[in-house]
């Protein structure tokens, strides 16, 4: 890495780019999605809170996203959810599979699929 680099001429990785809140801009269910580091943190907005740990394989198209269940619903506790995501600035589109399944998409479906949980996010900006 160039040491001499400002902060603002360094490529952003997408797991610095994905760091932080996100609330659904798009998508049949409200959801908010909490990145630190690794972790995550998903909740459909009244229902469902799922905790873990994911990875990035950033060489395909569209991006992968692998989200281990570490907590969350009994039934996904333990899963992996195999996903695929685009991020663009303070826009994230995400979409994974059923937890658990060892399919993964190959494209975007709709947002209005009711098949998948196919969202777009906005990330939260704190006013200072």
């Amino acid at each position: 890495m160039d040491v001499l680099a400002t902060p603002e001429t360094r490529t952003r990785t997408d797991v610095d780019q994905l760091q932080g809140s996100w609330s659904t801009l798009a998508g049949h269910k409200e959801a908010r999605l909490l990145v630190a580091g690794r972790r995550f943190a998903f909740e459909f907005v009244g229902e469902q809170v799922f905790f873990g740990t994911f990875s990035l394989d950033v060489s395909t198209n569209p991006k992968r996203m692998d989200m281990l269940i570490e907590e969350g619903p009994d039934e996904d506790r333990g899963k992996l959810a195999h996903c695929i995501y685009h991020i663009e600035g303070e826009v994230l589109r995400w979409c994974p599979t059923k937890p658990g399944s060892p399919k993964r998409l190959a494209a975007f479906p709709g947002v209005d699929d009711h098949r998948y949980f196919s969202m777009v996010f906005r990330q939260v900006r704190t006013r200072k």
